[in-house]
Formats: structure tokens, sequence, C-alpha cells
């Protein structure tokens, strides 16, 4: 058997940083580790969100937080340590070493001097054990102290930081910091040797469409490498505080849906993401439509999971995954057939696994390779 296999390098890989962690964790860390939400969380498709802390104090007008039952008034750091951290993440059947995507943000702003040690710790342990492709996204200025920093731990980090209006920031934005200063922090960044891309998401019709030019020059000037959009996501409460601030405008009303609950809904922003793809690319920056694709680029990987790819250098191996996938389940026990129609791998089990494994087949395979999968039993 070939010791190239990727699937079956980065299986051992998994199973050894569990044995090595348990060794040096005690009963109480085991435990705690194994029961947090890391262990078991599915990712999302920006990757495995890694939560340092819970909250935020930016109070921003439409974070979805409030509608998670979570402050964006207070931040607490989270309650694992960064060995803790890597050991849960290991536990994941979802996770796979040296692949699976780390996405630090999500329920907390992650540079808040309450939180950024949580951070670093959490950083630095997840290269050192697993590996994963990190991404950071913030509305806190990186300092070239801090830049710097964080070069040393991950040199390949994906740095985003949101701006998503400079008119209106003081209404939108109450506690966060200026505009300005986040592009600051973005060209630190860049000058440390980071990735540094604009996160121009959430996009909000009647405000940040009416800003487009000015945020893409400023990011131009800034040695931004890109610009990532995403849509906004509302519900009833951020509708009425939007409203409230006096920031429903008319363009936005016409994007809403009806019926709108505490549940988060994408409004449809096609044109303005448009618009903003046509200006990015006529100043020279790469324009993605996800955040995964500036993580995936950042560690010169491959992926063509999605629709808006592929994304990254490279192309699929069709053969030499075929005969990988064959050996590795041959390596769990099993024998397949692999066959690849229509840009997805299909493995027929002809002889089914053991259900004790700790992965889950699907996902595994999926992050290995970076390309879609399906599994069947042969009837």
């Amino acid at each position: 058997m070939r010791e190239s296999n990727e699937a079956i390098r980065l299986y051992r890989r998994k199973l050894k940083v569990i044995s090595d962690l348990r060794s040096i964790l005690d009963a109480t860390s085991i435990k705690r580790a194994s029961k947090d939400q890391h262990s078991y969380r599915k990712p999302r498709p920006c990757g495995m969100t890694i939560h340092p802390g819970i909250g935020c104090v930016h109070g921003c007008i439409y974070c979805y937080l409030p509608d998670m039952g979570i402050s964006n008034l207070s931040v607490h750091p989270y309650d694992l340590s960064g060995t803790e951290l890597a050991y849960s993440l290991a536990l994941n059947p979802y996770v796979v070493p040296e692949r699976t995507l780390a996405a630090f943000g999500s329920i907390t702003e992650p540079l808040l001097p309450q939180v950024i040690s949580r951070t670093l710790e959490y950083l630095e342990s997840i290269v050192k054990w697993l590996g994963l492709p990190s991404q950071l996204s913030t509305k806190v200025p990186i300092s070239s102290e801090l830049a710097n920093r964080l070069k040393s731990i991950e040199p390949n980090l994906s740095v985003l930081v949101t701006i998503v209006t400079i008119k209106y920031y003081k209404k939108l934005e109450p506690r966060a910091p200026t505009p300005l200063s986040r592009f600051k922090g973005l060209e630190n960044a860049a000058r440390a040797g980071l990735r540094a891309d604009l996160f121009l998401r959430p996009i909000i019709p009647g405000i940040t469409d009416n800003d487009i030019n000015d945020i893409l020059k400023l990011a131009k000037e800034h040695k931004v490498t890109g610009v990532i959009v995403g849509s906004l996501r509302v519900t009833k409460d951020i509708v009425e505080r939007l409203r409230r601030s006096g920031l429903l405008s008319i363009e936005l009303i016409k994007y809403l849906p009806r019926g709108l609950s505490s549940r988060q809904v994408s409004i449809n922003t096609s044109v303005i993401k448009n618009k903003v793809r046509s200006i990015a690319e006529h100043l020279g920056l790469e324009y993605m439509q996800s955040a995964c694709a500036a993580n995936i680029k950042s560690h010169n990987l491959y992926c063509s999971l999605c629709n808006f790819g592929p994304c990254g250098k490279g192309d699929i191996d069709v053969d030499r995954i075929i005969n990988e996938v064959r050996e590795f389940i041959e390596f769990l026990g099993g024998y397949c057939d692999v066959e690849y129609t229509k840009s997805v791998f299909k493995v027929i089990m002809r002889k089914p696994l053991g259900k004790s494994l700790p992965i889950d087949l699907r996902c595994f395979l999926r992050d290995t390779y970076k390309v879609r999968f399906i599994i069947r039993n042969r009837h």
C-alpha cells in the first residue's frame, strides 16, 4: 500500500493526535473537552467555527447574536484551554487534520481585549496539533505587532476585516472602531505577509451600495488582496433595530421577505454584488463570493465543493483519488467500487464498514480531497 495515500495519512494523524492529547490531559480536561460542542458540531460552509469567546461589545445594529440569545454588549472568554480545544476538535468526526477550514469569529469578536489571549492560544494549539487552515475575521484594528505575531503563529493565516459602510458606521456599528482604522489594520496584516481581504458582509441595500466606490478604492490603497461579499441575514428584531436607528431605507424594504420571525433569512443582493464585482475587478482586486475562498487561496489549497468554485490552484486527479479511496476503504476493513460522474465521486460499498469509526466517512473524504462524494451500499 502506498505511503502517499492522503486519506490514510490524515486518518493516522487524526488518531495519533487523539492519542497524544489524551496522554497529556487529565481526566477532568478530557471529560470537559469531550462534551464540548467543538467535539461534535458540523462545520459550516466557511469551515469549523472556533469560539475563543462568547458575545461582543460593538452593538452592531445588524448583529444576529441577540436572536441567538447571545449578548452583543458583553463578552467573555471561552472555557476550554488551547490543548483542550485541540482535543475536542480532534475527536470531532467531521474534522480532518490539515484540511478542515477553521474560522475564528462567528459568535464573538476574536480580537477584543477580553478574548484576544484566548484567540492566540487557540490558534497556536490548532496549528500545532491539527494544522487546520485558519481564518480570522474582525472589526478590531490589527497593529503591526499583532500582525507579526499572527504571522509567526500561522504563516498562511487568512485575515478578513469587515467594513460595510463609511458614511453610516456610527449609527450602524455604534461601538466598533472606525472604518479607516480597520483599513489600517488590513494594511498592517498585508505588510506582515498575511493574506488580507476586505469582508464586505453584510451588504445592506440603501447603505453599502452608496459607499461601494469609496470602500473599494480605500481597500486598494491599503494593499488589500481581494473582497468577499455576503448578504444580510435579517430577523424581525434586526429589521426593527434598523427602523429605530433610521437606517431602514426604502431600498432595503424592497428586499425584505414577508413574515419575518426570529429565524435568520438571507436577502438576495445579487444586483449589488455584481456591481461590487465590476468595480473590484476594475481596481485589480480579487472578487470572492464566500469567506472560505480566501482561506483556500491563502493556504495554497484547491477546492471544488460548491458552485462558487473551483477555488485555489490545482485540479481534480480523478484516477489518483479513485485509487486512494479504494485503498483507504480496504485499510478500514471494507471493500468498495468508486465511480466519477458529473463532478461527483460515488463510493459503492461492497463490504460495509463497522459503526465504530472515529470519522464521518463522506465528510472525511470530502474534506481530504475537497471534492464531492456520495456513499452508497451495494444492494
